[in-house]
């Protein structure tokens, strides 16, 4: 959808931000009686997704694990 959205509104980047697995309630319902512990917290991808927001790239997904990693952040 987000895709679509990029492409009829030319002038305004839309970012399709994926954060990745996390410890989250509802990862935890999905997988009831596993481990979810090596999942990340919530609260680490802020810093993925704030980086995205200030270096605004070109609109398109992004994934958190490679924004911190390729140094899409400023």
């Amino acid at each position: 959808m987000s895709a679509i959205l990029a492409a009829e509104i030319s002038g305004v980047p839309v970012y399709a931000f994926d954060p990745g697995d996390m410890r989250t309630e509802m990862h935890q319902a999905a997988f009831p009686g596993e481990d979810i512990s090596d999942r990340a917290e919530p609260e680490s991808v802020v810093p993925a997704l704030l980086g995205l927001l200030d270096t605004r790239p070109a609109a398109g997904r992004y994934r958190a694990t490679d924004l911190t990693v390729a140094g899409v952040r400023a």
